[in-house]
């Protein structure tokens, strides 16, 4: 193909950094673009040179009508699973923005239409591309922990960082809160260092702590949100337990009285390591030693972008395998089904297509 032909199904802030990025790309083209409020599809198309013939309301008629290589699917979570499947179903290739779904039969359903449609489905996970997370990752894989037996996952929480769009704070256009938004990285970058390991069980407790009371709006947040209609959690915790017996604990916020949940750490009979920096420890010759690593920086979203053009161009696989992602929603499950019943303890069970992911 001469150019990569992409349409966008979702016309807010994160599609419009997804274009930043495409624009920079001379084998892509941005042709066509979707969103149920016509003004924001119309103001996109003119940010991004769209014309105006590729302005639809409906995704479905952009799908139907204009010839396109891949789509971007950038809508609220729970808004996720639909247009993917549809626009896999007709051939394209998907990229869909974090969380995949905001369920996991949703996850599974789409991972189920990618193998029907053998096209690239690719979680929007930029992590996956951070040189930190690349470095932890191969930590592990040669050894540097041994067994791992303890870990802490979060991405620091914020004190107050609370989104002000109701799509991400309504059941109905969010389906979760802050577990969903940004639990499902911490979750993501501690299964991914760890090499997917084998969840037995999981229990949660969700909060909506903050959220809910005006008073909470104050100077230094992100803005006022209505306090009346947040119906979601704004503080998550949760204990993974690994078939090893290994313990992962997650902790993530949108709003709390603390300026930090502290750093993820990840704890190995033979060594430790925490993250942001990268710093390492472990026994050397009789002492006890300590190490920085010097992790040049790059830029996540670029190479994100760079690997799912490249993998279309090139007839490669999905730069991060779906599969993972839909595993990782099904712990997402367990621990919303776990903080519903009081904190109880959740059994966690794949269905045989994930469980493959396990063994590989």
């Amino acid at each position: 193909m001469d150019k990569v032909k992409i349409g966008v199904i979702g016309a807010g802030g994160i599609a419009n950094f997804h274009a930043k990025y495409y624009k920079e790309m001379p084998n892509v083209e941005i042709i066509s673009v979707a969103d149920i409020v016509g003004e924001k599809a119309v103001n996109f198309a003119k940010s991004w040179n769209i014309p105006p013939k590729n302005i639809f309301t409906d995704y479905r008629e952009m799908l139907d009508n204009v010839d396109l290589d891949a789509v971007i699917v950038a809508t609220p979570h729970r808004y996720h699973a639909e247009p993917t499947i549809y626009a896999l179903k007709r051939g394209i290739h998907v990229m869909v923005e974090k969380p995949m779904a905001s369920n996991a039969n949703e996850a599974l359903e789409m991972y189920r239409a990618a193998l029907a449609s053998d096209k690239i489905l690719m979680v929007g996970f930029q992590n996956r591309f951070d040189n930190q997370i690349i470095a932890a990752k191969k930590l592990v894989k040669n050894g540097v922990l041994g067994d791992f037996y303890y870990g802490e996952t979060t991405l620091g929480g914020r004190r107050r960082g609370v989104p002000t769009a109701q799509t991400f704070y309504t059941k109905e256009m969010a389906g979760g809160g802050v577990l969903l938004d940004l639990g499902c990285y911490a979750i993501d970058n501690a299964m991914n260092i760890l090499g997917f390991p084998k969840v037995e069980s999981v229990s949660g407790h969700a909060f909506t702590a903050l959220c809910r009371n005006k008073d909470s709006i104050v100077e230094g947040s992100w803005g006022a949100w209505n306090v009346s209609k947040f119906e979601v959690e704004d503080f998550i915790t949760s204990k993974i337990v690994l078939e090893n017996g290994g313990v992962l604990i997650l902790k993530e916020s949108w709003a709390m009285h603390c300026d930090t949940l502290g750093r993820p750490l990840f704890l190995g009979t033979k060594g430790g390591f925490k993250l942001n920096p990268l710093e390492v420890y472990r026994d050397e010759h009789g002492y006890m030693a300590a190490a920085t690593l010097n992790i040049p920086s790059r830029d996540s979203w670029r190479d994100k972008t760079g690997r799912f053009i490249e993998a279309i161009t090139k007839n490669l696989p999905s730069p991060i395998d779906p599969r993972e992602i839909v595993y990782e929603q099904f712990i997402i499950d367990a621990i919303y089904e776990s903080a519903g019943n009081g904190g109880k303890e959740v059994k966690l069970t794949l269905p045989d297509e994930i469980m493959g992911l396990l063994s590989k």
